[in-house]
């Protein structure tokens, strides 16, 4: 059962794929699989681990010893001959100790009082949160490097499709003037001026494939598929655009902003820098349990039941207090100081930041709404003249120069339709990202 769930994961990617992805699937796909999201949650659990690493040293520490001695060679000690009645001035020469020694011990320390290692304990949480924090901003430019990936896909498409239809009514056009030529019933001009035509559009529709397959590939890329997996998709680019007419997200919350969120996070981190400070001046209070046993013998004797084995065990309390550093410590809480209040001015200035680029975003969105009207009514135009044109020159009312001059008018006019549909989907999510943060499921 297991062996078949994991298959349906692995399968579910790319049944989306040969089905059409829209684009909130394409976002989706890309928060599970993109790689660089993938790390950012690694580092959570690493920050998870950090934190019981901090932790850890505020609890008690038990350590076992052992150890085995052989004496190949005893030191010699020289002892006054008159403290064994001999002659004053004379020495004797005298061996202490066994051969052979073993010893085993147990030895538990406990941390009693240091600030130091409370504020880590703080520091530790705001790691995690920081942490956290990296995800949801790789999270949110992921969604946003999809969508703009997304829609330069659908851009390359709807280009495609157009000069593929502007290639074939021109080469049609081309092939008409042709025969009109052979027939000696206009100018070679005419037919040259249709060939450039024809030879601009090939290139550029050469040029556009190439881009699409870039273009699929950097999406393929940001949603973690492999380059060569399959890739179709749902949505189409004027149907983003019409989503992207609805009405405009509610005001900025500077609160909900991950960028906000974490500028007051570093207000936090200098404040702990502070108080870490100011604590190192505080005295530090450990204390410790040592116990064990020692065995000695002349042979290796020490597994049999009448080995002798000595106790010993020990209690000690240790502090430490610090007196005098030059100065350095006022220097120190100095330099905290001034980085906790560059830390405040940066959070107003990212606030003032996010404003600006709201009322940015905003005037941008307003504008290629405006933009996409004004190009669409451009497109038609464009489209009648082209229409006027390619009749008044089948009736030899124009000429092939001015025909060519309404075909780039018009294949302009519909580059610059499609561009502006792009250009509002992309901002009009930009905007969404920065008034509706995500709220990550990472935790």
């Amino acid at each position: 059962m297991r062996k078949h769930l994991f298959c349906l994961l692995l399968a579910f990617p790319l049944f989306l794929a040969a089905q059409g992805i829209d684009m909130e699937q394409a976002i989706i796909l890309a928060k599970e699989n993109n790689r660089t999201l993938v790390n950012a949650k690694a580092d959570i659990q690493i920050a998870r681990q950090k934190r019981w690493e901090t932790i850890a040293i505020g609890l008690p520490q038990i350590s076992l010893s052992a150890g085995y001695a052989n004496a190949l060679q005893q030191p010699t000690s020289l002892i006054p001959a008159e403290f064994f009645g001999g002659q004053a001035g004379e020495f004797s020469e005298v061996v202490f100790g066994t051969e052979q020694s073993a010893n085993a011990g147990l030895r538990l320390e406990q941390l009693l009082f240091d600030g130091s290692y409370l504020v880590g304990l703080q520091a530790s949480e705001i790691y995690l949160r920081i942490s956290k924090q990296a995800f949801v901003k790789t999270e949110q430019a992921i969604a946003q490097a999809t969508v703009d990936a997304y829609v330069n896909v659908l851009l390359s498409k709807a280009q495609l499709n157009v000069f593929e239809q502007n290639l074939s009514a021109a080469q049609n056009n081309l092939n008409d003037v042709k025969a009109i030529y052979e027939n000696g019933l206009t100018e070679k001009e005419n037919v040259q001026q249709l060939e450039l035509t024809v030879s601009s559009l090939k290139s550029g529709l050469l040029y556009t494939k190439q881009m699409a397959v870039v273009a699929e590939n950097v999406l393929r890329y940001v949603m973690g598929m492999d380059l060569d997996a399959p890739l179709s998709l749902s949505s189409t680019l004027e149907g983003l655009a019409l989503q992207s007419q609805e009405e405009l997200p509610n005001a900025l919350e500077l609160n909900a902003n991950i960028n906000f969120q974490m500028a007051e996070n570093d207000i936090r981190v200098k404040e702990l820098l502070l108080k870490l400070e100011r604590f190192k001046s505080m005295p530090k209070i450990s204390a410790y349990l040592s116990g064990g046993y020692d065995g000695y013998n002349q042979s290796f004797n020490f597994t049999e039941p009448e080995q002798n084995w000595y106790g010993r065990a020990n209690f000690g309390v240790t502090i430490n207090v610090p007196i005098f550093s030059s100065f350095q410590s006022q220097a120190k809480r100095q330099q905290a100081k001034l980085a906790l209040e560059q830390s405040k001015n940066q959070a107003i200035d990212v606030a003032q930041k996010l404003l600006l680029e709201e009322n940015k975003l905003r005037n941008e969105v307003q504008f290629n709404l405006s933009n996409v009207q004004t190009l669409a009514q451009n497109l038609a135009l464009a489209t009648e003249i082209e229409r006027k044109n390619q009749l008044k020159f089948k009736e030899g009312l124009a000429s092939s120069f001015e025909l060519r001059q309404a075909q780039t008018q018009l294949y302009q006019a519909q580059n610059n339709y499609l561009s502006s549909m792009q250009q509002l989907v992309i901002s009009k999510k930009k905007l969404s990202l920065l008034l509706n943060p995500i709220n990550s499921k990472e935790k």
